[in-house]
């Protein structure tokens, strides 16, 4: 099952050695989303991982910075993938430049999800669980589990994920799941991520 971990989008104390703990403690995907630093401050940010470490980044913004850095790929928003041509032109030009590279984006709709399935890797929708502040999940897990099977190793369970979450992801058939809060909302975000690694190993979940 696909392990995902989204940052904070606001700078936090002592942040690229958590994320770099995480990543050399096993964490494959790391989705950067920082909307508030310029190009030039988002490849300042991501110039502080080690090589090794940046290979497992997805980036959620300014998209051209892989021309210069070996990222693992880009997250793209609805509002881009709105731009049809403008998406496809850009993804191109990158394949063309960069060569192969993940490309993910998100999903809060079942008819969004069939229109975005061609053209991602993965597909992460939200909200799917009940999050602290008491956000109701958007989706009928009985409805997730007749419907995911069209769907098959894409779709990534995000929003109010905690620990139980992966229990309940991988009872719906769900192929991933992407944490956020349940890490940075913690005082001990690195203990949060190996209960995390832990739970994974428990199920006998590959981490993927």
């Amino acid at each position: 099952m696909k392990l995902i971990v989204i940052t904070s989008s606001e700078l936090i104390e002592d942040e690229h050695y958590l994320l770099g703990e995480m990543l050399d403690m096993g964490l494959p995907s790391l989705h950067v989303r920082k909307p508030q630093l310029s190009s030039a401050e988002l490849k300042n940010y991501l110039g502080k991982f080690s090589r090794n470490q940046q290979k497992k980044i997805i980036i959620h913004t300014h998209y051209n910075i892989l021309w210069n850095i070996d990222l693992k790929g880009i997250h793209v928003s609805k509002q881009h993938r709105k731009k049809q041509f403008s998406f496809f032109f850009s993804k191109a030009t990158l394949r063309l430049r960069r060569g192969n590279f993940l490309l993910a984006t998100s999903s809060r709709s079942l008819d969004s999800l069939d229109d975005a399935y061609k053209d991602f890797d993965y597909v992460m929708v939200s909200p799917i669980f009940t999050n602290p502040n008491g956000h109701q999940p958007s989706f009928n897990p009985t409805t997730l589990k007749r419907v995911l099977p069209n769907y098959p190793d894409k779709v990534i369970a995000r929003g109010g994920a905690t620990l139980e979450s992966i229990d309940k992801a991988k009872e719906i058939g769900f192929s991933g799941i992407a944490f956020h809060q349940y890490i940075w909302n913690n005082p001990e975000p690195l203990e949060a991520f190996q209960k995390i690694v832990d739970r994974f190993h428990e199920l006998g979940l590959s981490i993927e």
